[in-house]
């Protein structure tokens, strides 16, 4: 482990390079990661995320998914875990590489039988959903053609 300020520079340098690669806070995650992180990171990372699928599958199962109470005791729950489960505005490469990251550890972990495989992709789809949904009309559209789908958003 660094801690010198050039270490620090050249981590920069890098992340800098890689703020590309998240142009859109929300993500259809096509691309794995390649960038190596440590264990430590890997472990919170998992663990952050599946604390997220956890207050969705609960919330998912006591309210009517895309119901006003589900919605707001979503936001409510999900400000709680301090995960970057929403579709920034900001550009905040740490949150939006989180969440890449995360969701990819998780999608590893989970594709091991067709329950879980089921199960991550249920709560997954409800996420984006939640996060698509909290877009500004702007911003729907710049993610729209982002990935290249020629749709016009419609907020509901």
């Amino acid at each position: 482990m660094e801690f010198s300020s050039r270490a620090r520079q050249r981590h920069a340098r890098l992340a800098g390079d890689r703020r590309e690669q998240y142009p859109h806070s929300l993500q259809f995650y096509l691309e794995p990661p390649t960038e190596s992180i440590s264990l430590v990171e890997f472990e919170s990372f998992a663990v952050d995320r599946l604390r997220l699928l956890k207050v969705i599958e609960n919330l998912g199962v006591s309210y009517v998914r895309g119901s006003d109470e589900y919605i707001t005791k979503l936001g409510a729950e999900l400000r709680k875990l301090k995960f970057p489960y929403r579709a920034l505005v900001e550009d905040d490469y740490e949150a939006r590489r989180k969440d890449h990251i995360s969701h990819f550890i998780l999608r590893l972990a989970y594709c091991q039988s067709e329950d879980l495989r089921r199960w991550f992709l249920q709560q997954e789809m409800d996420l984006f959903r939640y996060r698509f949904n909290e877009l500004t009309e702007n911003l729907m559209q710049k993610f729209l053609e982002h990935v290249n789908l020629s749709f016009e958003a419609v907020n509901w």
